[in-house]
C-alpha cells in the first residue's frame, strides 16, 4: 500500500508514512547501482537529524565474476537486469519463467503445475489461500497467477514465521491454506511448525520447494528439513516421485479430509530429469488441467505404504523422494553387471514406517538399501534400520539394512557431483556395498 506508492511515484507520494512520524525521508530509485547508492549516503552522512533512506533493489541482482554479463554490460544492473553467471543468485530471480529462453527448472516447473492446480478451485473454494514469505517467482509462482488469485493469494514478506502462524490461523478457522518456500527458509519456523500448526492439528499444507542435497551456498542449503519435518508428531510428510503423484498429495492434503499439517517436498531435478525423457505433454498448467486425480481425497492418507515398482528378490533398494531415479539405475546395473534381480520401491512418504511391507521384504531379501536426498543422521534411512534391529520377526534378523544421503556438514558450494561422491550416492558406490553385503 503506502510503500507501493512510494515506489510508484518516486518517493514523492503524499501519503507517506515516515514523514507521518516526523522523519526526513530521502528515496533511492536505482538501488543496484552502486554509484547511486554511494551518492545517497554521501549526502546523507553529516545530517545532523534522523532520516530513512528508502532503496528500491531488485533480489537476486549480485556481483558477478564475468567480466561482461550476457546482455553485454559489465554486470548485473537494475535497467537490464538478466541473470547470468557468477554470483548473481539466479535462485532468487523474480522473473519465474525461464531465464534466457532456457527450461524451467524443477522448482518453477513444479510450482507452476501445482498453483494451476490450486487455481482452478478458487472459485469454489474462498477459504483455499495460497502463501510465500517473498520469493514467489522462485517457486513457480507467476505474476500472472498472483494477479488471478487476488484474495486467494497472500505474500507476507521475508517473515516465514507469520506466514506460518497465518495459515494456522486460516486452517483454524475453516480455510485450507498452502504455503509455498524453501526448504532452506522453512527452518525458521521450527517453533510455528510445532506450536501454531502441528499442535493444534490444523489442515495446512506446506510446499517445501529446493529440498536435497545440492551445490548451494551454507546459508541456503536444502538437506535438512526431512529431519525437521518428520520428527515433529501430527505433520504427514510425503515426497512424490512424480508431477501427477504431486497434483495427487496435493488434492489430498488440502482438500476436506479431516487432517493435521501435510509437508509435500516438491519434486527436484532428478524426477524432473527422469520425467523430461517421458513422452508426455510438457507444460505444466496443462499437465495439471488434463490430470484426474482418482484418489479418495475425503478419507485417510492414500500414501502411508511404501509402493513396490518393480517386484524382485535378495536386495530391496527403497528410494525415497528425489533419489528414486538414482535406485532405479543400482537396480538396472545389479540386473545387467551381476543378474540380481532387485526389488525396487518408491518410499512415497517419510513421516511412518510402512511395518507392514518391511517385514514381508524380511522374507527373500537379504539386503534391504535405502536412499534419501537429504541428512542420514536422524533421517528416514536409519529408522529404517532401526526398525528391523527392533522387530520381533525372526526372519527380520537375518536383514542387513545399508543407508545412504548426507552427512551432518555445512557444504558451502561444492558441486553436487562432488558430494554425491563424498556420500556416496552414485551408481557404482551403492552396487558395490551391495555386493560386498552379498559376498559374505
Amino acid at each position: 500500500g503506502n510503500l507501493a506508492r512510494l515506489r510508484a511515484s518516486n518517493g514523492t507520494a503524499e501519503l507517506n508514512l515516515f514523514k507521518a512520524f516526523g522523519l526526513d525521508y530521502r528515496y533511492v530509485e536505482q538501488g543496484n547501482d552502486v554509484d547511486t547508492l554511494v551518492a545517497a549516503l554521501e549526502d546523507l552522512k553529516d545530517i545532523d537529524h534522523p532520516v530513512v533512506l528508502h532503496i528500491h533493489t531488485t533480489k537476486g541482482l549480485g556481483f558477478s565474476d564475468e567480466t561482461e554479463a550476457q546482455d553485454g554490460s559489465d554486470g548485473c544492473n537494475q535497467t537490464n537486469p538478466q541473470p547470468h553467471a557468477g554470483q548473481c543468485e539466479a535462485n532468487h530471480w523474480q522473473d519465474p519463467d525461464s531465464a534466457l529462453g532456457k527450461p524451467l527448472d524443477a522448482r518453477k516447473y513444479y510450482g507452476q503445475m501445482a498453483m494451476a492446480s490450486l487455481e482452478s478451485r478458487f472459485e469454489n473454494e474462498p477459504g483455499l489461500v495460497v502463501i510465500s514469505p517473498a520469493t514467489p517467482g522462485s517457486n513457480g509462482i507467476t505474476r500472472d497467477f498472483r494477479e488471478r488469485a487476488g484474495s486467494h493469494y497472500v505474500d507476507t514478506g521475508i517473515t516465514e514465521e507469520h506466514a506460518a502462524a497465518f495459515a494456522a490461523g486460516i486452517a483454524k478457522a475453516g480455510g485450507r491454506p498452502v504455503l509455498a518456500t524453501s526448504a532452506t527458509f522453512f527452518q525458521r519456523i521450527y517453533d510455528q511448525l510445532q506450536q501454531e500448526l502441528a499442535l493444534n492439528h490444523v489442515p495446512a499444507t506446506l510446499l517445501i520447494f529446493g529440498a536435497g542435497i545440492s551445490g548451494a551456498d551454507n546459508t541456503h542449503s536444502g538437506t535438512f528439513d526431512m529431519t525437521m519435518f518428520a520428527n515433529t508428531p501430527d505433520v504427514t510428510c510425503l515426497a512424490p516421485t512424480s508431477g501427477e503423484q504431486m497434483l495427487d498429495m496435493l488434492a489430498w492434503a488440502a482438500g476436506p479430509s479431516d487432517h493435521g499439517v501435510t509437508a509435500i517436498r516438491m519434486p527436484g531435478e532428478q524426477i524432473l530429469v527422469m520425467e523430461r525423457s517421458a513422452d508426455m505433454a510438457f507444460d505444466p498448467a496443462e499437465r495439471a488441467a488434463a490430470h484426474e486425480t482418482t484418489i479418495d481425497i475425503t478419507g485417510d492418507c492414500p500414501f502411508t505404504r511404501y509402493q513396490i515398482v518393480r517386484p524382485g528378490r535378495e536386495v530391496a533398494i527403497l528410494g525415497l523422494g528425489n533419489t528414486l531415479p538414482l535406485a532405479a539405475e543400482v537396480a538396472a546395473t545389479l540386473e545387467n553387471d551381476d543378474d540380481i534381480n532387485a526389488t525396487l520401491i518408491d518410499a512415497q512418504q517419510y513421516s511412518a514406517m510402512d511395518g507392514e511391507l518391511l517385514d514381508v521384504l524380511a522374507d527373500g531379501h537379504r539386503v534391504v538399501v535405502t536412499l534419501e536426498d537429504g541428512q542420514l543422521e536422524g533421517g528416514w534411512g536409519e529408522k529404517v534400520t532401526a526398525f528391523y534391529a527392533n522387530s520381533t520377526n525372526p526372519k527380520a534378523a537375518t536383514v542387513h539394512a545399508l543407508n545412504f544421503g548426507a552427512s551432518k556438514e555445512f557444504t558451502d558450494r561444492v558441486p553436487l557431483a562432488e558430494l554425491d561422491e563424498r556420500y556416496g550416492l552414485t551408481v557404482e558406490a551403492v552396487a558395490d556395498r551391495i555386493r560386498r553385503v552379498l559376498a559374505r
